[in-house]
């Protein structure tokens, strides 16, 4: 960790996101040098403080929290309850000295709490809102919730993931991808609208729907239906034109994933590392190919059968796991994990997929407590006196750990 001056230094972002769709894009913001806010109360948690990793791992403690620390890395915690009149006005005088609000809420939410578009304009003529929503703002479905495996299936994505089309499958809850593509998408999007904000003298509403960026991940199927009218299908490993599959080494589950064209120079050198150049005709079948590869495969501990398939110039790559994938050398030759000290201990995280040459983005700082910046935000950016914190801590307006009544607040 490191406090180098990051590209998006002079931007801030308040923070209303949770989980991985809105927390994981203003980490985006926070790893390239942006002011990150995060607002949560206690009795408004983001899940991910008290996502499952938690029980497993024998505490209770919401600030101990793995996934959390992943995506909440370089932020600050204020505790404001949203709830409260005071704390709705506090979060509206912050907002008027920060750049973009991300949010993630059930479409209604900021317009119940009287924190909506209109009232944040109000309070900032420039401010960007993304709000990163189920459905969109508008139409028959704007106000139905979501998960990533509902959103798997309204995308279209699970009608072409799986090994068969009575079997859908969806990205699991290891993955969400959904929410993953937005946390790529979704910064970019709110950075071009604050380009415009900041040359109109205007704010920017930008409408960033889940759905429609699990359909747009898969856009060309969609053209390829219109053409020929024939329904994309789950292949499982299986692709037109080419021999792909993963195949089971010599060493009890550990498996090689393999895909070369179906003909040409590249399938000719696949046959001679697996000395089957003899046992075929000039046109193979690629079910002899598959056996016979599949055959080689398993006589091989999975590094050697890796490093002769790619040695002819055959793309193919064990199957690794997440401990082999934390040893990888090339990640390591990129930086892309690096090391943070917090209270869960000393973790490699990963980066950001993209360096820029000058100000690569960096994990500056653990994730925060709950809490834990909400007297400094307070005095330094809204200029609040010692005194006056304490009466909006006493009125639950705000949290505050240090002080006494916490674990009571804590509590309700």
């Amino acid at each position: 960790m490191t406090a180098r001056k990051g590209a998006l230094s002079e931007v801030r972002v308040l923070d209303l996101g949770t989980i991985t769709a809105g927390a994981a894009t203003s980490g985006v913001f926070a790893d390239f040098g942006a002011d990150v806010i995060k607002i949560e109360w206690p009795g408004q948690l983001d899940p991910f403080r008290h996502w499952t990793q938690i029980a497993s791992s024998g505490t209770p403690d919401y600030n101990s929290s793995p996934p959390f620390h992943v995506v909440n890395r370089g932020k600050r915690s204020v505790g404001i309850n949203l709830k409260s009149t005071s704390g709705r006005a506090l979060l509206l005088r912050l907002a008027a000295h920060c750049d973009i609000v991300v949010e993630n809420f059930r479409r209604g939410v900021l317009e119940r709490l009287g924190l909506d578009f209109s009232a944040l304009r109000e309070a900032n003529p420039q401010i960007v809102l993304l709000s990163l929503t189920s459905q969109g703002v508008a139409g028959p479905d704007a106000k139905y919730g979501s998960f990533g495996s509902t959103l798997d299936a309204l995308g279209g994505l699970m009608s072409v993931t799986g090994y068969a089309p009575s079997e859908p499958l969806w990205s699991s809850n290891n993955i969400n991808y959904p929410d993953q593509l937005v946390s790529f998408l979704g910064p970019g999007v709110a950075l071009a609208a604050l380009r415009q904000a900041r040359e109109s003298g205007k704010a920017v509403w930008v409408d960033f729907s889940q759905r429609e960026a699990v359909t747009f991940a898969i856009g060309e199927q969609f053209v390829r239906y219109a053409k020929t009218g024939e329904l994309p299908i789950p292949q499982g490993n299986a692709e037109a034109g080419t021999i792909q599959g993963v195949y089971e080494s010599a060493v009890s589950d550990r498996w090689v994933a393999v895909s070369v064209p179906a003909d040409g120079e590249q399938l000719q050198a696949l046959l001679g590392v697996i000395g089957a150049a003899s046992d075929v005709g000039a046109a193979p079948a690629s079910g002899q190919i598959h056996a016979l590869l599949g055959e080689w495969v398993r006589t091989q501990p999975p590094e050697v059968a890796e490093q002769q398939l790619r040695a002819a110039g055959v793309a193919a790559t064990v199957v690794r796991n997440a401990a082999e994938v934390l040893r990888d050398d090339q990640l390591d030759a990129l930086g892309f994990f690096q090391p943070v000290e917090s209270k869960i201990g000393s973790t490699l995280q990963r980066g950001y997929t993209a360096r820029l040459s000058r100000t690569p983005g960096v994990i500056r700082a653990a994730a925060p407590d709950l809490g834990q910046h909400t007297r400094e935000v307070l005095d330094k950016m809204l200029h609040l006196e010692g005194p006056e914190i304490e009466k909006l801590h006493r009125e639950e307006a705000i949290f505050i750990p240090d002080l006494q009544g916490a674990e009571i607040a804590l509590a309700k």
